[in-house]
């Protein structure tokens, strides 16, 4: 029996709305050139999900078991019971989140400097504006959390016990010295007695827009918002072998399948307790389909406690969490077979083993109001924008929009329910699975001396991430052709080439005290990522999960290219530049690239260990000295050792891009905005991975 208690509450260091500065457009004089002109945010004040962050869990866990011997079997049979109780604060915005960037404006009085064209001004004239705008209250974007009339931020946080128990039986046969087989079953049945509040308006039936009239979707989303996992029982059958071959030479066979249930998903059980619908409304302008923000003076505040409300045509919308009827935990099919053999040279050991694995169920996000498309796409991709969003003349030539003049009326989601912000469904799939082979050649210690290496590789797909704890970011940060298309593709975290090695010296210099020497190297591929257009291309109010729609050739015409005439092709010459350079990118010409299709550079490290047994105070103690030397490569050569990726971001997850969306022209096809430069990697530095280290570890043992 075991018991755990954990509290983590972020610390801030201020008390304020979350506040980005976004300067779009012409780089100041002597900046690098991997840096695109896209949106660069200078962001500052307390960040958007840490306004109201608490997590609290108190676990309980219990297990027994037991073995019954029957000659050549050998019986184990028991349970376990866990019961796990959450309190989940995550309430986002609530102290409110604005972002100011250059607006443009032919007005001579509208900035203190006089008119300005945001697409083709300055790096210093659009600073100007920026501060200007920040400094006189004018957000491009504003959007805050706060509780129903008359309610509390109280009433949305997660409150709940999720209980597990379990059973099992097993019998492992002894055949012969050289068969055994394992066959068995397990039982997991969770439970939770509360509910969140119940939605009854939500789960009214849903009455769709009419694209022509611009009618919006109105009515509930069909669903129960009170469903949980409870009573999702699931029964997990296993079987295995292990064959040794009777010869002069160690020879092994052995194998398994079985059906597993993976860790409970919690954090994401809790979003429906969070985002009810009842407890609390999002009000806002200029995102989640929230009409534009007024270019007047004094929108922002400083005071987490007097954040605006009310703005003219924009109604305060609800965010509803919904489990699909039947979800229960994530469940795999795994199966392997491994071969392992001592050949005749030297003690060698050679290894073989192959994994396959299959979701039962996993899960993955569907937004339920994005309302119906109002277009289609020359590639055959939904588009959710108000006509205003197809028109060239309302994007500008970074990417950025505008919501005046002609204009007005521009909105993302355009047939979207406007009581509703996001509503999402944590829905089941059995897409996805993977494959693994492994070879290994090892020499086992012997005369002090011994080393291994190992070769794996490793498809594995799935149709999300789950890179986040939260519904929404769940569902924007995996790139798309379709919002909530059921699509496998690549895994984000997969790890498609592996190359271990280590190498060990051991040897006793003073009396039984022995010492110890070790060299282990890691290479692999790099991590996936996807080709995609870096603001909103589909209108589902997501900037750079749009996959890229590559054309078939040079002057195929099936794309617009922003900026080119007849004779001038700078901008389409720049776009094939940059595919010609990329084989994924030119696979999929005449077509949309797919996700995390690409993988970023290949990465070397090799760390050393020396370790030092000491003698102790006292009979049969001893001390241990440890010396861990991490990325040694490094520490020769500060560019080797480094982990180059392509950063994740919340819309799209880890994307790479160079092109704008700017429009659809009068036939439909998509106008693109090319940028100068092409998004390139970071070098990973979360937890320290791309330098050296050195750490020193004396342990005593008695």
């Amino acid at each position: 029996m075991s018991s755990r208690d954990t509290d983590s509450v972020p610390k801030n260091n201020a008390n304020l709305p979350s506040i980005g500065l976004n300067f779009a457009g012409n780089l100041p004089a002597g900046s690098p050139s991997t840096i695109g002109t896209g949106s660069r945010f200078l962001n500052f004040g307390t960040e958007a999900s840490r306004q109201n962050n608490v997590l609290r869990t108190k676990t309980a866990d219990m297990y027994f078991g037991a073995s019954w011997n029957l000659g050549s079997h050998e019986v184990k049979f028991g349970g376990d019971y866990s019961n796990n109780e959450v309190y989940n604060a995550f309430l986002q915005n609530v102290n409110g989140t604005y972002n100011f960037n250059c607006i443009t404006n032919a007005t001579a009085t509208f900035y203190s400097f006089g008119a300005i064209n945001c697409s083709t001004a300055t790096a210093a004239q659009v600073e100007a504006a920026v501060l200007e705008n920040f400094s006189r209250g004018r957000p491009n974007s504003y959007i805050v959390q706060v509780p129903v009339a008359g309610g509390s931020l109280n009433n949305a946080i997660a409150k709940f016990t999720l209980k597990n128990t379990g059973a099992f039986i097993q019998d492992t046969w002894k055949i012969n010295p050289s068969l055994s087989i394992m066959y068995g079953v397990r039982l997991d049945a969770p439970s939770i007695s509360e509910r969140p509040l119940a939605n009854a308006a939500a789960a009214a039936p849903m009455i769709a827009g009419v694209a022509a009239t611009g009618v919006r979707q109105s009515g509930g989303f069909g669903l129960d918002n009170t469903q949980t996992v409870d009573g999702q029982n699931l029964i997990q059958p296993r079987f295995g072998f292990n064959y040794a071959i009777e010869s002069a030479r160690l020879t092994q066979v052995r194998g398994g399948l079985g059906l597993f249930q993976g860790a409970a998903a919690n954090v994401w059980l809790a979003n429906p307790f969070s985002n009810t619908g009842v407890a609390t409304r999002v009000i806002g302008c200029g995102t989640s389909g929230f009409a534009a923000c007024p270019t007047v003076d004094g929108t922002f505040s400083m005071d987490p406690t007097k954040q605006p409300t009310n703005f003219v045509g924009s109604t305060p919308a609800a965010n509803v969490d919904f489990l699909q009827p039947g979800l229960g935990q994530p469940a795999v099919w795994k199966g392997n077979l491994a071969f392992d053999h001592q050949l005749p040279w030297f003690g060698l050991i050679f290894g073989a083993e192959y994994l396959n694995t299959r979701n039962k169920q996993g899960i993955y996000y569907q937004h339920l109001n994005l309302g119906d498309a109002t277009r289609t796409g020359t590639d055959g991709r939904q588009l959710f924008y108000t006509p205003q969003g197809y028109n060239p003349a309302c994007w500008t030539s970074t990417g950025g929009t505008v919501t005046s003049g002609a204009c007005t009326g521009f909105r993302a989601k355009a047939l979207s329910n406007e009581k509703y912000n996001n509503v999402l469904v944590a829905s089941k799939t059995s897409e996805g699975g993977g494959q693994l082979l492994t070879l290994s050649l090892s020499k086992p210690i012997s005369s002090g001396f011994g080393w291994n290496a190992a070769y794996t590789y490793t498809e594995a797909t799935e149709v999300s991430g789950l890179t986040s704890s939260v519904a929404n970011s769940n569902w924007a940060a995996r790139s798309i052709l379709n919002p909530n298309e059921e699509v496998e593709s690549n895994s984000s975290y997969l790890v498609k080439d592996r190359i271990n090695m280590s190498l060990t010296w051991q040897k006793s210099l003073f009396a039984n005290l022995k010492s110890t020497f070790g060299v282990f190297y890691e290479g692999r591929s790099g991590k996936p990522y996807s080709w995609t257009v870096n603001n909103d291309l589909n209108g589902d109010g997501v900037f750079g999960n749009d996959l890229m729609y590559i054309p078939k050739a040079f002057g195929s015409g099936e794309v617009v290219f922003r900026g080119d005439t007849a004779t001038d092709k700078t901008n389409e010459t720049r776009f094939w530049s940059v595919v010609n350079q990329n084989t994924e990118l030119m696979n999929a010409a005449g077509s949309v690239v797919k996700r995390n299709a690409s993988f970023a550079p290949w990465t070397n490290s090799i760390d050393m260990r020396f370790t030092q047994e000491l003698p102790g105070l006292y009979k049969k103690n001893k001390a241990v000295f440890i010396l861990d030397l991490f990325n040694f490569g490094n520490l020769i050569n500060k560019r080797w050792g480094r982990i180059n990726e392509v950063g994740f971001q919340s819309g799209g997850g880890q994307a790479r891009s160079f092109v704008d969306f700017a429009g659809l022209d009068p036939q439909g096809k998509y106008v693109y905005n090319v940028r100068s430069t092409v998004e390139g990697y970071d070098v990973r530095q979360v937890r320290g991975e791309s330098q050296w280290a050195v750490q020193a570890t004396l342990r005593y043992e008695f």
